[in-house]
């Protein structure tokens, strides 16, 4: 009894944490996207965040976040050089348009796959709590006719002990 309530306090204090370390992780991210001397590697969101490599590879939407903020800043750089050799044409503009709603499908889809953890990870915890209830149920039952039984037992004591005293009494 006292382990799953300590295991329910783990399971918070891990949810938590992985909280904690998710925003840290998205503070990272965003201070890599704003900066373009920050290199946009595993590495070096490791170093920023103070989360370790595979911490971020295990979690894979981190990566492939890096990945899309080295694509954009190629896109940048691309436009860069488009700018710098002629005005705006409908090339461009369109280009730019494109990576505009690429980025929003990207957010979106960041958006989604939190949601999906986080349904998943509620899902868990229900599928959890209904395991607990069965077990408790049955563990209450047990303890029910335990106690059925030692009160049966306490009863038949007592009736012993009030036989043995009218013996006493009548021997005396």
């Amino acid at each position: 009894m006292v382990t799953s309530a300590s295991g329910n306090a783990f399971d918070q204090k891990n949810q938590a944490d992985f909280d904690n370390n998710t925003e840290i992780i998205s503070n990272g991210l965003m201070a890599i996207a704003a900066d373009t001397s920050i290199k946009a590697t595993v590495a070096e969101l490791s170093r920023i965040t103070g989360i370790h490599r595979n911490t971020l590879r295990q979690r894979q939407w981190p990566v492939q976040r890096l990945k899309a903020i080295k694509e954009d800043r190629v896109v940048a750089a691309i436009r860069q050089r488009q700018v710098k050799g002629k005005a705006a044409d409908p090339v461009s503009v369109l280009t730019s348009k494109l990576e505009a709603s690429r980025r929003e499908v990207l957010y979106w889809f960041d958006q989604y796959l939190k949601a999906n953890d986080r349904a998943e990870q509620l899902s868990a915890r229900v599928d959890f709590i209904k395991d607990s209830i069965t077990k408790y149920e049955a563990f209450r039952a047990e303890r029910d006719s335990k106690l059925l039984e030692l009160n049966d037992e306490i009863a038949r004591l007592r009736q012993v002990i009030d036989v043995l005293q009218s013996e006493q009494a009548e021997k005396n």
